[in-house]
């Protein structure tokens, strides 16, 4: 939680470099050739394979996650974990002991209590996980770049990245606002809601 996204990025990448399969692997290809996994081994960030690929009818490009993309979500999990079991640990403890206590006398088991009490007394976290993290993704750039670059081809480019390879790469500044307002109103429709909910009525 308190490393910043490029350490996370870089560590993350020198886990899945593939290196050359099956003769020479690195990362964590190299831990399945120990451990005899060496069927799990894989290209990793250097593979632009859609997943599952589905294609629609009059659909020209397939339809699915890029493989590459799939490190970059293990290591943005991996950093922002911390934070969201902070945010719960704080609400677990903001629940009084009398509640569970009474829900107990009541005859709730520990499922019940968890399902019918806790959980419930924990939307408000959920909620602001959901939206914290949700706006985090929206704009996330730093680990993508340290990870992929938005490699390979275009299968890891997020908004971010786009925004940066337009304005300061094509010098199309214009071009750039554009998608950066377009990010502002997508984080804008997420973080609003959030923040009329959470005003305190009078």
């Amino acid at each position: 939680m308190a490393l910043s996204l490029i350490v996370t990025g870089v560590a993350w990448r020198w886990i899945f470099t593939p290196g050359t399969i099956p003769t020479d692997p690195t990362g964590i290809n190299l831990l399945f050739q120990h451990i005899g996994l060496g069927f799990l081994q894989s290209p990793w960030i250097t593979d632009s394979t859609v997943v599952p690929g589905i294609r629609p009818e009059g659909l020209r490009t397939r339809l699915g996650i890029p493989f590459a993309m799939i490190p970059i979500i293990v290591a943005a999990v991996w950093q922002m974990s911390g934070f969201t079991m902070a945010m719960y640990l704080a609400g677990l403890r903001g629940i009084p002991h009398e509640i569970r206590e009474a829900a107990r006398v009541d005859g709730a088991n520990e499922w019940q209590l968890f399902r019918l009490v806790i959980l419930p007394q924990l939307r408000p976290i959920t909620l602001s996980a959901v939206i914290i993290l949700g706006h985090i993704s929206l704009k996330i750039f730093d680990l993508v770049v340290t990870m992929t670059g938005g490699g390979p081809g275009n299968a890891t480019e997020v908004p971010g990245v786009y925004m940066y390879e337009i304005a300061f790469k094509a010098n199309k500044f214009a071009e750039g606002a554009a998608v950066a307002m377009v990010m502002l109103v997508l984080v804008a429709l997420l973080i609003i809601p959030y923040l009329v909910y959470n005003q305190p009525e009078d």
